[in-house]
């Protein structure tokens, strides 16, 4: 317990600096005085900066990641289901990224640092889950699917850089018809039923 409110401690304060200036600027000296405690203590629960900076994020969307892990014990849930709600959360972890931008929690100078750092959590977390359900969907008949680890994080690579839409700054339109193609594949390639993934696009 005293150790995960040690950690809080440093995670807190580094998100206090990050609201003051650019994560770029900040070092481990800063998070420990501002934390109040020890430098040697950061690096007892963190072997750098870009881990502390890794962690915030994580902790911002870990309760949206655990209602994607939760689906692995909902054995009353089909797979289309499950899938569902995963790439619902990617959806709605990218919408709160871009809320926190418009309250500029973050500053253009680190945003795309911090856009790839929630790219890579979200892909790291939710390809085991999503691999397990694809698996599920094997089991059932509503997939066919050879490589569910390789599969899911190709998907979850695709569908979170086309959400968040910060890395390639496309237009509306544009990130629709991709969309719209990337719904195609993943009918076609897991013989899922036409319409079934309409939801990956809506207004």
């Amino acid at each position: 317990m005293q150790n995960n409110r040690k950690k809080d401690m440093i995670l807190d304060a580094m998100q206090r600096l990050m609201n003051q200036t650019s994560a770029r600027s900040i070092s481990v000296s800063d998070v420990a005085k501002e934390a109040g405690i020890g430098k040697g203590s950061i690096y007892y629960y963190f072997k750098s900066k870009e881990e502390i900076l890794e962690a915030v994020i994580e902790r911002s969307y870990s309760s949206a990641i655990e209602k994607a892990k939760d689906l692995l014990d909902a054995t009353d849930m089909d797979a289309l289901t499950k899938m569902e709600v995963i790439f619902r959360t990617c959806r709605e972890s990218s919408m709160e990224l871009l809320r926190q931008e418009t309250n500029n929690f973050f500053e253009l100078q680190q945003s795309a640092l911090l856009h790839q750092q929630y790219i890579r959590i979200m892909v790291r977390n939710l390809r085991p889950i999503l691999a397990d359900i694809i698996r599920q969907g094997n089991r059932e008949g509503s997939m066919h699917c050879k490589s569910p680890e390789e599969v899911s994080e190709i998907v979850l690579i695709t569908l979170t850089i086309k959400l968040d839409n910060h890395l390639t700054r496309d237009s509306r339109e544009h990130t629709k018809k991709t969309l719209d193609v990337f719904t195609y594949m993943l009918e076609t390639s897991f013989h899922i039923e036409k319409g079934k993934l309409a939801y990956l696009w809506e207004d």
